[in-house]
């Protein structure tokens, strides 16, 4: 049996244009709290603190009295709703049944379109319009799962583990996603429900009932001997333009949309000499300090200075779209005699791999580059690259000593 306390108080600091105070009920059970408007406001003078009720013996007083007595009993019936309906028992939902709004408010569906109001409200401070779009798209294909399963009304509470395995299954069989996309769907959907818990839609996180793992990725990369092979290319001026925009992105290690849309706003001066780029990172939406652009990335810029895009959008690469891109890359893979699989990826992978990690870019400032949160990320994607040339840089040191003792053995 679940009995809640309940305490009626005046709220003296909220007067409204005729001088009269809202009174209020609190509400306390297992633990949470909220508090109810009576929809009752009186002079400050006829609260009657210590019995929480009006004085006086007006009729209007008595009918102000009746209202508080039915309100407490619609606590205890919302009690009863709650339980029957196997709903989680706190004080936010009491308050929602009561204003009618329980059901539409802890159905799974219709609190994640309030999740995605809240996300979409937050486009251009910390958050972009192509994270909102990747979050409505998950949230169509846990609706069109829901559908499938006979369960588009179902309870915020009862998205247990059976349901997130089924979920896995859906979007692998009938999405046809890989495990990663897939793995990022559910993360995606698990923040849902943790926002969920933080606005007492739900009394437990239920976003931690499910362990996913994510697989570990193979990084594809171009050695310096590839990326010389694409450097020698003799190209039509079509597949030119494709190989000099992958070009920059393996000596900057910026993505295609950052690469795509560089204006001339972006190129800074620096005082010692060279360019670099000042930007916020699309993703993030964290302010870079200026990275040094090396000789290689400012020869490409030097090329294309002159060209129409450059003239008319100010933009410093003439970049088509990301579909046509990887397509192209493709082709400019097979004249290189490449058999990887070349995409936008490979580019700012390559950047870490053979032109920062392998010429003693340290990890912290590689991972600032990339635009990582924190080094973690950087040192799970990269280190066995960290290992190979930490054996590398062994090796040298042990034929250094091994030389120098064979001097010593002569002298």
């Amino acid at each position: 049996m679940y009995i809640p306390t309940l305490n009626y108080w005046l709220n003296q600091k909220k007067l409204n244009r005729d001088g009269l105070a809202p009174i209020y009920l609190r509400v306390t059970i297992n633990g949470s709290r909220t508090e109810i408007s009576s929809k009752i406001s009186i002079p400050i003078e006829k609260w009657d603190s210590k019995n929480s009720k009006v004085k006086g013996k007006q009729p209007i007083d008595i009918r102000y009295n009746k209202q508080l007595s039915d309100l407490a009993i619609k606590v205890h019936q919302s009690i009863d709703v709650l339980v029957q309906n196997k709903f989680p028992i706190n004080a936010s939902n009491i308050k929602l049944a009561i204003n009618g709004e329980l059901i539409k408010k802890t159905i799974l569906l219709d609190v994640y379109q309030d999740y995605l109001l809240h996300l979409k409200g937050r486009i251009g401070d910390n958050y972009t319009h192509s994270s909102f779009e990747i979050n409505q798209t998950t949230f169509d294909q846990v609706q069109e799962f829901l559908i499938k399963e006979g369960k588009e009304d179902l309870p915020l509470e009862e998205f247990m583990n059976p349901y997130y395995l089924r979920l896995e299954l859906f979007l692998k069989k009938v999405k046809v996603n890989q495990h990663n996309t897939v793995y990022k769907k559910i993360e995606r959907l698990k923040s849902m429900f943790k926002w969920a818990y933080s606005m007492e839609f739900a009394e437990k996180d239920l976003s931690r009932k499910f362990k996913m793992k994510k697989h570990k990725k193979v990084i594809v990369f171009l050695t310096q001997e590839e990326l010389n092979r694409i450097h020698e290319l003799t190209l039509i001026p079509r597949l030119e333009t494709i190989r000099d925009g992958f070009l920059f992105m393996c000596y900057t290690g910026l993505p295609f949309n950052e690469i795509e849309s560089l204006d001339e706003s972006n190129l800074s001066r620096k005082i010692n000499g060279g360019y670099g780029l000042i930007f916020s990172r699309k993703k993030t939406s964290k302010n870079l300090p200026e990275i040094p652009l090396l000789p290689q990335a400012l020869v490409l810029l030097e090329k294309y200075k002159d060209h129409p895009k450059r003239i008319r959008e100010k933009k410093l690469l003439p970049i088509p779209s990301n579909q046509n891109f990887n397509a192209y890359l493709k082709e400019l893979g097979t004249l290189a005699r490449i058999e990887k699989s070349i995409t936008t990826h490979t580019g700012r992978k390559t950047f870490a791999t053979t032109v920062a990690l392998r010429n003693g870019m340290s990890m912290e400032v590689l991972s600032k580059i990339l635009g990582h949160s924190n080094m973690r990320i950087t040192q799970e994607h990269y280190a066995e690259v960290q290992n190979e040339r930490v054996n590398e840089e062994f090796e040298k040191l042990s034929l250094k000593l091994d030389s120098n003792e064979g001097r010593s053995a002569t002298l």
